[in-house]
């Protein structure tokens, strides 16, 4: 009985596909007993699910058993399907609070274009397949300061396990302006996001005046590009295994309390596991605006209670006028390649900043870790070393650097960094996604310096190849014309597993991506004897 219930629930995955709706709904001229269609919206969201309009599933029986906990249809006759889409136009839409609300494919709840509607809070609690985007989420418009988290994906013991969800582009604020005194950080503001549950994206949001910004408490999640900008505890918390920070920046670290603010921190205390994650080209600053309120020491990636086993962090800029720059307590089989770690104060206490690999808190010594091509104030290394250089004084910054004072680690060109890092371990790209190298040898740090030609382009940036559509689904373009001599193409995962490989025919321009899983790749094209890059995004599919 079971596997035919599984089996149904997933049947319905394609069916809701070619089925898939667009509602809308407006807090000034909606009504909850309109249809939901763009000239006859409903009210608010809140609205729309307590008056039962979205079909879905359910965990049964309760508590979730995994062996005998099946998906149940409630619901049946509501509007709202999976594969639809909820378009909210401007005002405040209430609180969304989803209680196993389980799809068989996404339900988009999405921002109409030039509107901002706003959301008290989001909590989804054993809930699969969701999609938030654009949306604004703050509890100050509507005359409270809720102290609790603004975005909360649940895994929950009695309900059930939360996936499989996504939110792209929303602007998450306690307050739109941050505090100026202790007292009122500590007793009004809210955390970000918090994300316990596995397959979950964040990406493009902004994160502002919280407490902490993201965490990712669970497997498979994927935190890219969000800002978190103004914040009183960790920007943002590595919990789980197998997750990826990407192109985040987290700036602005507000004292207000005895906690020990990290840019990035991970922890493997009450059974939780950390491993295989790669933190890259992340940007953290302590501050921007040495005039800023509450300025405090900030810690850069803190790692401190392992064992943590085949992490990778590269092309990190780091600067934290704290000594913990990068450091791992207790590590195995972990990577440290191409970071810029500096104080940006390294003669004033408690700095300079460090990358360390030690041993575990009990004694137990860190093993087969590899520590190359970074630039740091020192290195406190427990493994293989190579290619570090060690940068102490402002002359040194000034000597190196295009503006350090305002936080920008260039390269000049005469910088003793260019060229002096080990091609073995250097990464495809840099922070900015230029390729590596642009000479005979990859450069020291998270830049890569770019010589420029007559009309000022790089000879191997990766915006030479053009990839479409981008996002992609199924089908990806290389450029706009065919190639006249043969071609090879590689396609690779973010963690550097090869998974798609293609001769191209003489005029041949079209891949087929089908088989690709939704996420991030990098792809690299040989013609001619050059080889030029790219990434893309799969958005769509499997």
């Amino acid at each position: 009985m079971h596997t035919l219930k599984t089996t149904a629930f997933l049947c319905c995955l394609q069916l809701c596909r070619l089925q898939a709706a667009t509602f809308y709904v407006d807090p000034a001229t909606g009504n909850i007993n309109n249809s939901g269609a763009y000239d006859t919206p409903w009210s608010t969201l809140e609205e729309v699910i307590s008056h039962k309009l979205i079909r879905s599933y359910a965990y049964s029986p309760l508590p979730y058993n995994a062996a005998t906990s099946q998906p149940v249809l409630f619901n049946a006759s509501a509007p709202v399907r999976s594969g639809d889409t909820i378009v909210l136009r401007s005002g405040l839409h209430g609180e969304v609070f989803l209680q196993n609300y389980i799809n068989t494919d996404y339900i988009t709840i999405m921002a109409e274009a030039g509107h901002t509607p706003i959301l008290k809070k989001i909590r989804l609690q054993a809930c699969k397949y969701w999609r938030f985007e654009g949306l604004s989420v703050s509890s100050e418009p509507y005359g409270i300061y809720l102290s609790d988290k603004l975005v909360f994906f649940e895994s929950h013991g009695w309900q059930g396990p939360t996936s499989h969800i996504e939110i792209k582009g929303c602007d998450v604020y306690s307050t739109q302006t941050p505090w100026t005194t202790a007292g009122e950080w500590v007793s009004k503001v809210s955390d970000g996001i918090y994300i316990r549950g596995d397959s979950v994206i964040a990406v493009d949001n902004l994160l502002r005046n919280v407490d902490m910004g993201l965490t990712a408490y669970g497997d498979h999640i994927q935190a890219i590009g969000n800002r978190i900008v103004n914040f009183s505890g960790d920007g943002m918390r590595l919990l789980g295994s197998y997750i990826l920070f990407e192109k985040n920046l987290i700036k602005n670290c507000y004292d207000v309390d005895d906690n020990h603010d990290d840019g990035i921190q991970s922890f493997t205390t009450n059974g939780i596991v950390v491993d295989n994650n790669i933190v890259r080209s992340n940007i953290i600053l302590n501050y921007d605006d040495p005039a800023q309120p509450l300025l405090g020491p900030l810690q850069g990636i803190g790692c401190f209670d392992g064992f943590y086993n085949n992490w990778l962090v590269e092309n990190n800029l780091i600067v934290v006028n704290h000594w913990h720059g990068i450091t791992f307590l207790g590590a195995n089989d972990c990577r440290i390649i191409n970071n810029t770690v500096l104080d940006p104060t390294p003669d004033i206490q408690p700095g300079a900043s460090w990358i360390r690999i030690d041993n575990h808190k009990d004694g137990t010594p860190s093993s087969n870790c590899v520590v190359m091509n970074n630039v740091c104030n020192s290195f406190v290394v427990d493994g293989t070393t190579g290619n570090n250089v060690v940068l102490k004084t402002y002359a040194e910054y000034a000597n190196n650097f295009v503006d350090y004072a305002s936080y920008d680690f260039h390269l000049l060109e005469n910088s003793v960094l260019i060229g002096a890092a080990d091609n073995s371990v250097a990464p495809l790209f840099d922070l900015d996604g230029t390729m590596r190298p642009q000479g005979d040898l990859a450069d020291i740090g998270c830049y890569e310096y770019v010589y420029t030609t007559g009309i000022g382009d790089s000879p191997q940036s990766d915006q030479s190849l053009r990839l479409f559509p981008n996002p992609a689904a199924d089908r990806l373009q290389i450029g706009d014309a065919g190639f006249d001599d043969p071609a090879e193409v590689e396609i690779f995962t973010s963690t550097g597993v090869i998974v798609y490989r293609k001769s191209l025919r003489y005029g041949e321009t079209e891949l087929d991506i089908s088989g690709l899983d939704r996420g991030m790749y990098f792809l690299t094209l040989i013609w001619r004897g050059e080889r030029v890059a790219g990434k893309f995004i799969k958005d769509a599919g499997r």
